[in-house]
């Protein structure tokens, strides 16, 4: 705990800072710039009434909320998986039930190339395709030629 004998201020290393319109005002209070042009007798500023300990300091800091880690069991290795992702997210749901659904389109290049160049066209159009998933979305392997 701090204690600062000239603002009558008290502070506490857990507590916030105090905010800067508060510094500001304690300070433009009890000094005055030299810079400032002289007011006459009749005119004099009225600053409101600065507390030197407001509400601010006594508030608990707040609690940041964390993130739920949502731990899993993959069926096929047996290994333990910790993720961010909700169960029912597709991503989970393929790890909980066992993998994914394999979808594999070809490429339009791959297959022209399979009816021209028939026997070496086969093996080109096994390059040009692309296996993803149907429930997640993840492409599992990705064509060379797109």
């Amino acid at each position: 705990m701090i204690i600062d004998s000239q603002s009558n201020m008290v502070s506490s290393s857990t507590d916030n800072p105090p905010s800067y319109d508060f510094v500001a005002a304690q300070t433009s209070s009890n000094e005055q710039s030299p810079s400032s042009p002289e007011k006459g007798a009749n005119s004099s500023v009225q600053r409101p009434p600065i507390s030197p300990v407001t509400a601010v300091h006594n508030r608990p800091a707040p609690a940041m909320q964390q993130p739920t880690v949502y731990h899993y069991q993959n069926p096929m290795t047996g290994e333990h998986v910790a993720s961010l992702l909700p169960p029912d997210h597709p991503e989970m749901v393929c790890l909980q039930q066992g993998g994914h659904i394999n979808e594999t389109k070809f490429g339009i290049l791959g297959i022209l190339a399979a009816i021209i160049w028939f026997p070496l066209g086969i093996g080109l159009c096994l390059l040009d395709r692309r296996v993803k998933c149907r429930r997640c979305g993840e492409i599992i392997e990705d064509r060379i030629c797109g």
